[in-house]
């Protein structure tokens, strides 16, 4: 029975020294029986143990190297995937993996420095428990016959017991919180709510789901996100044209049944990869369809004049072929829990992650003010017309005007022309709601030029761009500006170098002289596209996906990035 006793201590204390649990204790539990034990008994050893233990902690050391290696580059990979759990528990092994290389570092000073080992292990004890006062001065016994390092190991066995108990008690209200959740539709109160995941959610800040509210303000609930972490390929289940250039893409699961691969937030977009001349060239486009609908996503996609991935989807793509995929991305996403209401103002194709959030909306029943203003050519391009008509008469708190600039038909009776400030100055209470805007870039200027007539400001407006901006001419020899050189950006893995024209980025220029770096949205949100900067400076205008370990050890985000001056990256 002392035996026994004995050997549960020996593994407690073996556990709290290690700070690990599971299989990764019983492991060097038995590693730490070898080698403490004999370590404070090394004068003693014969030659032969003391073989076995140089033995043992040379393996002890060698585990522990290659652990923290291992460990090392998850812990990396955690970071571009703002994966914080995974980061976590990285964390809590490379701990591990340090105390095992530590102990087998202890018993070698033994043996090679010709020190006492009972006192080198004394140290590493001390250490390791955070102990400043050597146990050797801590009275031999104390009241009742007990020494100060049982009263030591039964007051830490307390406090473990009472962590215990109350990780039990949370971990039952927890519990309770998730099946009121699942049982009502209402969410738990912050206080017993999971932290947001990273990325999840628009905006600056991560926003909580709505909490129960009072009858007649707005309610929604809020899928969760896999925002950017899956990459793989979908079936193109159904093809429906929508316009005489826009079609819609219904992309379902490879095997045609079941849920999608992962979640998504209205607003959101995919990214598609196509073969161009021999090599694969990649697109994003926003989801226009619901995230109540789980088993399949819509990208509608309008043929631009040129457009290489537009084109192989119109002209190539056919029912039941297969596209490769990453996403979900973005944060232009409106589910109804950051404002009671919302302005959605939209141009051409840029419908689509608008159409999103109103069609997600409207599945929720959500009962906020939902005003549509969306601007086309004429009558024909205007996409989801029936759809909008049909929801707006549906749900009357969605509220539809269409403007149209060359509608030459006399049966048109809306609004023509162009977003104006009188048009936008109709919608109730403007300039106290949030607005959404998406579009070409010439319109979005336009209405944001519109939105400031009335006072608007300019923090209440969230756009989102997904075309790439023009790459700027090379002048011609001889032009005006033909003596103003071209900053230099030189590749250094590759051994290659590019020019980096005002305007363009180390992405653009990548991709003219055949260095390939990775990427997904070109919008600055997936992180996909990291590199670090070895020398010079670069300016970003989006640089979401840079954690702080990325900033502080000097990565950017090629796809962002531009430079004034001459730059070298790894790539």
């Amino acid at each position: 029975m002392g035996g026994s006793m004995g050997g549960m201590m020996d593994d407690m204390m073996d556990d709290m020294m290690r700070g690990c649990r599971g299989d990764e204790c019983g492991r060097d539990r038995r590693l730490n029986k070898l080698l403490y034990p004999q370590l404070m008994a090394l004068p003693d050893l014969p030659p032969e143990r003391r073989a076995s233990v140089e033995q043992l902690a040379h393996h002890r050391m060698h585990e522990g190297i290659q652990q923290l290696a291992t460990l090392s580059s998850e812990a990396s990979h955690a970071v571009q995937r703002n994966d914080y759990a995974g980061l976590q528990e990285a964390s809590d092994r490379m701990r591990v993996a340090w105390g095992e290389f530590d102990s087998g570092l202890s018993a070698y000073r033994a043996l090679a420095e010709g020190q006492a080992p009972r006192g080198i292990a004394l140290d590493w004890f001390r250490r390791e428990m955070n102990l400043t006062d050597p146990l050797t001065t801590v009275p031999a016994h104390g009241v009742f016959g007990l020494s100060g390092f049982h009263y030591f190991t039964m007051a830490l066995l307390s406090a473990f017991a009472l962590l215990g108990a109350w990780m039990y008690v949370a971990r039952n209200r927890r519990t309770n919180a998730v099946l009121a959740t699942l049982r009502t539709g209402a969410p738990a109160s912050p206080a017993s709510s999971p932290a947001p995941r990273a990325g999840a959610s628009p905006g600056p800040a991560v926003q909580a789901p709505a909490v129960a509210s009072p009858e007649g303000a707005p309610q929604a609930r809020t899928p969760a996100s896999t925002t950017g972490s899956w990459v793989g390929k979908l079936r193109v289940a159904r093809i429906f044209p929508e316009t005489s250039r826009v079609k819609t893409f219904r992309l379902a699961p490879v095997e045609g049944t079941g849920a999608l691969p992962f979640e998504f937030e209205p607003g959101q977009f995919l990214t598609l990869s196509v073969p161009s001349e021999g090599k694969q060239v990649k697109r994003s486009y926003s989801i226009a369809s619901s995230p109540c609908c789980h088993g399949w996503c819509d990208l509608t996609v309008k043929h631009e004049s040129g457009g290489i991935v537009s084109g192989y989807l119109h002209e190539h793509v056919q029912e039941g072929d297969l596209l490769d995929a990453s996403g979900p991305y973005g944060r232009f996403t409106f589910r109804g829990v950051e404002s009671d209401s919302v302005v959605l103002l939209g141009g051409g194709v840029g419908i689509t992650p608008l159409m999103s959030s109103i069609r997600y909306l409207t599945d929720q029943c959500w009962n906020g003010r939902i005003d549509l203003v969306y601007a086309c050519k004429d009558l024909e391009n205007v996409i989801f017309h029936d759809e909008l008509n049909q929801l707006a008469r549906r749900h009357p708190n969605l509220h539809v005007s269409i403007v149209l600039s060359e509608e030459s038909s006399e049966e048109w009776t809306g609004a023509r022309g162009f977003i104006t400030a009188e048009l936008l100055g109709q919608i109730p209470e403007i300039r106290s709601r949030r607005i959404h805007l998406c579009g070409p870039p010439v319109m979005m200027d336009a209405v944001r030029n519109e939105l400031g007539k009335l006072g608007i400001d300019p923090a209440s407006i969230h756009s989102e761009l997904f075309l790439s901006p023009p790459k700027p001419a090379t002048p011609e020899p001889g032009q005006a500006g033909d003596t103003a050189a071209a900053v230099t950006c030189r590749f250094e893995r590759s051994g290659k170098k590019a020019p980096l024209i005002a305007g363009q980025t180390v992405l653009e220029a990548a991709e003219e002289v055949g260095v390939p770096i990775e990427y997904a949205c070109r919008q600055g949100y997936c992180g996909i596209c990291k590199v670090k900067l070895l020398s010079g400076e670069v300016t970003m205008a989006v640089d979401d996906s840079l954690t702080p370990l990325d900033r502080s050890s000097g990565m950017i985000l090629a796809c962002q990035a531009k430079a004034s001056a001459d730059i070298s990256v790894d790539a």
